[in-house]
Parts: structure tokens; sequence; C-alpha cells
């Protein structure tokens, strides 16, 4: 068979998708001094939109998509999209704050499902050799919302206000819903859950799967403790000027997509045995943040630097969860398709609700150091899944290996 480098059509629309789903999760993070200015609360309140979204990810994703586990994934995939589409539009009208955290929730949890889902359409229509290359893609489209979106989001709030950013997800959404009901197979092939809601999580008790939740939570814990205030640290540390905020924030997106395809990398070359390098880096400089947060020049090096670590264990971790699901625990393969999207956002809630109540006591300069003992936690725990995984021993000596 003639061996190609295009993707299929279908993966295409999902990277779109994907990117409309990033464009979700990171508007908050543009845009948060304008909605705490348009509702008249603190910094500090809004901020928590952050972690409010990233709880409801961690938590629904996984008990949705283990109570759909039957549900015909084309139909779910529709469901949660048309859902997506109506909290978006929920965020969009809120009132006051209450409503917009609650309409945030509802629109983790469906952002959360969908990121699952797709994945399992991925390996459905993508060749084998392309799989590493087709999941950091699919990660680079989240990552590009932040090149596109975040710089957009920030220009549409200068002369239209907030609300008109949630406004731009709802078309993209809406715009993807007929294009993706074409292209999309009807039916994928999926290992029979035939295990019940509760014998899915089983799969927690496996030191190889758990550990490499851990350190995922870590990892993103780590970042978001810093970049759940970009924006600020940008404007009140570095000083830098309000019109200069929008194409430093495309230039930081710009970062995550090569985080991304360098997740791509490491994933094709060595996996979970290169992450630890990732993760020590990681620590490093976060250690070394609030020294270089003095300068304006080596306070924007190490954001972008802390940019381009970001999601570099994005590829292997869904890898490694999705080939773990296939050998070991099949019954569980919705909740390992969602492994990485829910350690993920478990992190960036602990991250997040940590930097919101030490950036008024300590400043915004010091959140290096919280960062730094999350991505410490995260490379013992690499090692130990490294160890739990017998690299290093003979493989026959490992269950499944």
């Amino acid at each position: 068979m003639k061996q190609t480098n295009k993707l299929p059509p279908a993966v295409l629309a999902l990277i779109g998708l994907s990117f409309a789903l990033g464009a979700c999760e990171y508007v908050a993070v543009a845009i948060l001094p304008d909605i705490a200015a348009g509702l008249g609360v603190d910094l500090g309140a809004a901020g928590k939109l952050v972690s409010v979204f990233a709880a409801g990810y961690a938590i629904g994703t996984p008990v949705l998509m283990a109570a759909t586990g039957r549900v015909p994934k084309y139909r779910l995939l529709m469901t949660l999209l048309a859902l997506f589409l109506l909290a978006n539009a929920v965020s969009m009208l809120a009132p006051n704050l209450a409503v917009l955290y609650l309409s945030r929730v509802a629109a983790a949890v469906m952002t959360g499902t969908l990121t699952a889902v797709i994945f399992l359409f991925v390996r459905e229509v993508t060749p084998p050799e392309q799989s590493a290359k087709a999941v950091s893609l699919v990660y680079a489209g989240m990552s590009l919302a932040t090149v596109v979106g975040n710089p957009l989001n920030k220009l549409i709030c200068r002369y239209f206000g907030w609300r008109a950013a949630f406004g731009m997800i709802l078309a993209v959404g809406a715009v993807l819903l007929p294009v993706l009901a074409r292209l999309l197979p009807r039916r994928i092939t999926e290992a029979a859950e035939d295990g019940g809601f509760f014998r899915q999580f089983t799969v927690l008790r496996d030191g190889r799967y758990s550990l490499c939740v851990l350190m995922t939570v870590c990892c993103y814990g780590a970042t978001y403790v810093v970049y759940t205030y970009l924006t600020p640290i940008l404007t009140d540390v570095l000083g830098v000027g309000e019109a200069a905020v929008s194409p430093l924030l495309m230039v930081v997106g710009i970062c995550c997509v090569g985080s991304n395809l360098l997740a791509g990398w490491v994933g094709a070359h060595g996996g979970i045995r290169r992450t630890p390098l990732v993760l020590l880096g990681q620590a490093a400089l976060f250690l070394a943040m609030p020294a270089l947060l003095g300068g304006r020049w080596t306070g924007l090096a190490a954001l972008l630097a802390m940019c381009l670590l970001m999601y570099a264990l994005s590829t292997p971790v869904q890898l490694h969860a999705l080939e773990l699901s296939a050998r070991e625990p099949p019954y569980a393969s919705g909740l390992c398709a969602s492994t990485l999207s829910v350690a993920g956002n478990i992190g960036i809630a602990l991250g997040s609700f940590a930097s919101s109540g030490l950036q008024s006591a300590v400043g915004l300069r010091a959140l290096g150091w919280p960062a730094a003992a999350f991505a410490l936690a995260g490379l013992a725990a690499n090692l130990a899944l490294l160890r739990a995984c017998g690299y290093g021993r003979p493989m026959n000596r490992v269950s499944g290996n």
C-alpha cells in the first residue's frame, strides 16, 4: 500500500474542533482584567474562573465519559458539541459572575468530554504510523487558539467588550458542527466497556496509570501557578504597555504550538522515558523565575521558555494511556482517552487556585517558587512511573510489556 504523509480530512476537521475547544479553555486567561472590570469584581474573584473551569473539566469529564461508555461516539460527539455551543452562549450573556461560573463549569465538562472523544476518532481514522503526528497536531490545534484566539480576544475586548470573545467561540463551533457531521464515521471500533460505570475507574489501581496521572497533574499545576496571571505579569511586573499585550500573547501562543510539536517528537522518540528532562527543565526555570522577572527581557524570555515546555508531556502521556488501555484494561478505553485532559485540568485547577491566593500574599514575581515545587513533585512521579513500567529491567519481568 502506498503511504502518504497527508492526514485524512476527518483529522483536519478534528484539529479544527480542538482549536475551538482550546479557545474556550484559554479565553479567561487573555481577558481576565476585562471580565473583572465588566462585572465589577476584583481580579482574584475573576481569576477563579480559571480554577472553576479546570475543576469542572477534571471532575466532570471522567464521570461523563464513564457514564456514556455505551453511547455511540458519533452521537455523543454531536450532542456534546451542541451543548458546548449552548454553554458558550450563556457565558456570552451572563449577567453576573455567579452565572458565568456556572456556564464555565458546563462548558468545561463539554470541552473535556469532547477532547476525549476526539482522540477515539483520531485513533480510528489515522494510519498507525501517523498516530503520534495526529495526536500532537490535535493538541497543537488547541494551542493555536492561544496564537490566534487570545490576541484576537484581547483586541476584541478593546473595541467590543469581553462578551464578544465568547461570541467568537460560539461562531467557530457553529461552523464546525455541520462539517464534522459530514466527515466523521458514524461508527468507530471500540473495546466493549462491559464492566459498568465503576469498573472503569479500577484502572487507577495500576501504578503505570495512576503515576502517569500524577506526573501530568504536577506538570500542568506548575505552569498554571504562573500562567493564570500571565497578562498581569506582563503589564504590572514587566511594565509592558497595553498595546503590546496582544502581539506578545500571539508570540506566547506560537511557543505553545511549538511545545505541542516538541511533544510529538518526544512521543515518537522515547515517550515517557524522555519526559523527566522536561520536568527537570521546568523545575530549574521556575526556581530562577523570580530573579528573571526582575528584568523585562529576561522576564519575557522566561515566560516564553515556560510556554515551550508547557505541553511537552502531552503526546507521550496520551500515547502511554491509550497503549496501556489497549493492552490490559480495554473496558476503560474511554476513560484512558481522557487521561491527559482530565489530569491536566486537575493540575490547572490546583495551580490556578494556589496562585489566586498566593499572588496577593507574596506577589506575582514570587509565583515561580511554588511552581517549582509542583514540577519537582512531577519529576518524582515520572521516575516512579518508569520503574513501574519496568524501564531499566528485563522486559519479560513486567506483565503486559
